[in-house]
């Protein structure tokens, strides 16, 4: 069931051309940061300031660029047509009566999308590594807290900062798929799940709301960030993960409660 839930979504044009153009941002960022060089006296975002000088910070940088709203916006996108989708082209039933549970259903699509999640930012970081490597230096990287490390561990930062990015996205994940169950729409539950993202955004911005930031999706997306130093800081990164847990079990147990009572007629 979920080999064959894994391979429908990677085998969708729409999808591999989203990641297609996952690809192609970190290809930009390298060419504009080659062309106009980084920022001057430190400024910008974390990572930036350090582009020209080691491979390795570029996809980092292009993580965190796009992790605010270009990833969760393609996971959206997956995770909104998960049961929308097959109840529009009129495959759900089927689908529900092959697999004999509606929760293993659930599950397989849940999981599915969680996996473009990792594969999203997979791509990014694994073009920006390329991409680095082809346009800066890519010797021994000093990590942001200012130590030296070698070339190995600035990749595995990568592939860990990657991993983290993409398991930050779990609740976007779970948010799209209870909403896919909700609507026969894949384009009004993708919009409903990236309303509610930036909904999240926006309040986190707010200081008087600052409370309650702690249970809001998108709080520690960025902490990825921190494995970038020495040592790596996890507490944020822990945070993350407890929070994209947080959102998985409520919103998969609202996807699990809406979609076992759902009649599913076509």
């Amino acid at each position: 069931m979920f080999a064959d839930e894994l391979a429908r979504v990677f085998r969708r044009p729409r999808n591999l051309v989203i990641l297609v153009l996952l690809g192609l941002l970190p290809l930009v960022l390298g060419v504009v940061v080659k062309v106009a060089g980084s920022p001057r006296n430190g400024g910008g975002p974390p990572l930036f300031a350090q582009i020209t000088q080691n491979a390795v910070f570029l996809p980092a940088a292009a993580l965190a660029t796009m992790g605010a709203l270009v990833l969760p916006l393609a996971v959206a996108i997956v995770a909104g047509d998960a049961v929308a989708g097959d109840a529009a082209n009129g495959s759900l039933r089927y689908l529900v009566l092959a697999a004999g549970s509606r929760t293993r259903v659930l599950v397989a699509k849940a999981t599915a999308g969680l996996v473009f999640a990792l594969a999203a930012a997979g791509v990014v970081a694994l073009v920006g590594l390329v991409v680095g490597a082809a346009l800066f230096p890519h010797g021994r990287p000093v990590t942001l807290s200012g130590q030296e490390v070698s070339l190995a561990r600035g990749v595995a930062d990568v592939v860990v900062s990657a991993l983290v990015a993409g398991a930050s996205l779990v609740g976007v994940v779970a948010v799209g798929v209870a909403l896919s169950t909700m609507t026969a729409s894949s384009l009004t539950a993708t919009a409903l799940t990236l309303a509610i993202v930036i909904a999240t955004e926006v309040v986190g911005a707010v200081p008087q709301l600052a409370g309650v930031r702690p249970v809001l999706v998108s709080t520690y997306w960025g902490a990825f960030v921190n494995v970038f130093r020495s040592p790596a800081y996890l507490t944020p990164i822990v945070k993350d993960l407890l929070e994209q847990a947080g959102w998985l079990v409520v919103w998969g147990t609202l996807a699990v409660s809406n979609f076992s009572q759902r009649d599913i007629v076509t």
